[in-house]
């Protein structure tokens, strides 16, 4: 009997001692923002950049600061909201919808429509034309290197109405990827990037300085002038640039595509003549 009372005393000071422990939290308000409809639910992207505020008939896309990015018109019985996708596995945002009212259920994929900086890039087609296609592009992908016959495809379908440049986005692990932009940027500078392009796409397992210089000599470029901008550092600077803007727009391996600042997800030549073939139509209601 006195063990039993002993091990019930100990259990009742044991919970005294939680109960009287409370945990104390320092809280702030970080940000604040009035939305544009009243809230029915609310979300946050993986990455922490964006919120979703669903209204009726309506998800509004802010920035974590309160920016009104854009808003998609949903059916106005949809009242809750989640929001998947993960960054580092380049798996795409999608937005989930579900109805109380009704048990629907939506799935919702979309992407930001991005500016891309192209001033400095080199490209075929037409340099006004009203579909612009810019490549994010690494000279030891494999992908990469599949993607000229679908271009040209692409450009006899198309020759007055689309324009191809080229971003340099080499990988990290790839050793002789920045190299070898490098040596592109060079050629480029003697009016030689696509004829060289092409030549380090065909001998992508035997890239190394002696290649390069190897190319430029069958092309006929000066090899002083060549050598010279191997160890140029706006070269260099060059391709950080276009490695920046690849990240602000969201890009994350190589080959990546955005179509007039839409990110191409199917990259075959049918897929992407189906974006043009919806930008030629915009521009054309525009007029």
């Amino acid at each position: 009997m006195r063990i039993k009372t002993f091990f019930l005393l100990a259990v009742i000071c044991v919970l005294g001692l939680f109960q009287t422990a409370h945990a104390k939290i320092d809280s702030a308000v970080s940000n604040s923002f009035k939305a544009t409809g009243a809230p029915l639910d609310l979300a946050s992207s993986v990455n922490g950049k964006y919120v979703y505020v669903l209204t009726k008939g309506s998800v509004n896309i802010y920035t974590n600061d309160g920016k009104l990015e854009d808003a998609i018109a949903v059916d106005p019985s949809f009242n809750r909201i989640s929001v998947s996708g993960l960054d580092l596995a380049n798996l795409e945002d999608k937005i989930f919808l579900s109805s109380e009212s009704t048990g629907n259920v939506q799935e919702i994929s979309y992407s930001f429509i991005v500016s891309i900086d192209t001033a400095a890039a080199p490209f075929l087609g037409m340099p006004n034309a009203p579909v612009s296609i810019v490549i994010f592009s690494d000279f030891q992908c494999p992908y990469c290197s599949k993607l000229g016959p679908i271009f040209d495809e692409i450009l006899q379908k198309n020759p007055e109405t689309v324009k191809i440049s080229y971003k340099h986005f080499p990988i990290r692990g790839h050793e002789q990827a920045g190299p070898a932009a490098v040596a592109a940027i060079a050629a480029q500078k003697q009016g030689k990037f696509w004829q060289y392009h092409d030549l380090l796409f065909q001998n992508m397992r035997e890239l190394k300085q002696e290649k390069f210089l190897e190319i430029a000599a069958s092309l006929g470029l000066d090899m002083d002038q060549f050598k010279k901008e191997l160890s140029n550092p706006e070269n260099m600077a060059q391709i950080s640039k276009d490695q920046q803007d690849g990240a602000n727009a969201g890009v994350k391996g190589t080959p990546s595509l955005f179509i007039n600042g839409r990110k191409v997800k199917d990259r075959t030549a049918a897929g992407m003549q189906k974006l043009i073939d919806e930008e030629l139509a915009k521009a054309k209601s525009r007029k």
